[in-house]
């Protein structure tokens, strides 16, 4: 795992959002949707920035986002997550994705406690783990080296913000 982690403040989140969206063919997706509600696709810096502030005003606010870039190869796959039965009182499901070279980007921007992050598989250990999960795209649809270029530069903003 390509790991960084940092403190980070809200008015941070522009600079990330700007680095985010700097180069072309990324969807930027909200990692878990709300209960019963269609996940959230952000399509511009603007968008992005609006809902990290309405988050930020949230005691522990977390901004859980996963980028897909069409350099990267593989595919952003939506999956449904059936509830089970009285789990969370009065609703049903929630979305997510997978992917093995997605990008994680977790962004704390009320909680001093938990640090920000931007994150990704190894092809390594997508590799290892591959055959637990068959229904995802091979690890060898990936291309790894872009994976990796993309996260360093991501990180690099975060660094630099935090």
């Amino acid at each position: 795992i390509l790991e960084t982690t940092a403190m980070l403040s809200p008015e941070a989140v522009t600079p990330i959002a700007e680095a985010i969206f700097a180069k072309p063919g990324v969807r930027v997706v909200e990692a878990y949707s709300d209960f019963d509600a269609e996940p959230r696709e952000f399509t511009s810096v603007e968008s992005l920035v609006s809902y990290c502030k309405s988050c930020a005003r949230l005691p522990g606010s977390l901004v859980y986002l996963f980028l897909h870039y069409s350099d990267m190869g593989g595919r952003l796959v939506r999956e449904t997550v059936n509830l089970a039965p009285g789990a969370v009182p009065g609703h049903k499901l929630r979305y997510t994705w997978n992917g093995w070279g997605l990008i994680c980007v977790q962004l704390y921007l009320a909680d001093a406690r938990n640090r920000s992050r931007i994150v990704a598989n190894s092809e390594a250990r997508a590799s290892k783990w591959a055959n637990t999960i068959p229904e995802y795209d091979s690890p060898d649809s990936w291309n790894w080296p872009v994976i990796q270029r993309h996260v360093r530069r991501l990180q690099r903003v975060l660094k630099r913000v935090a």
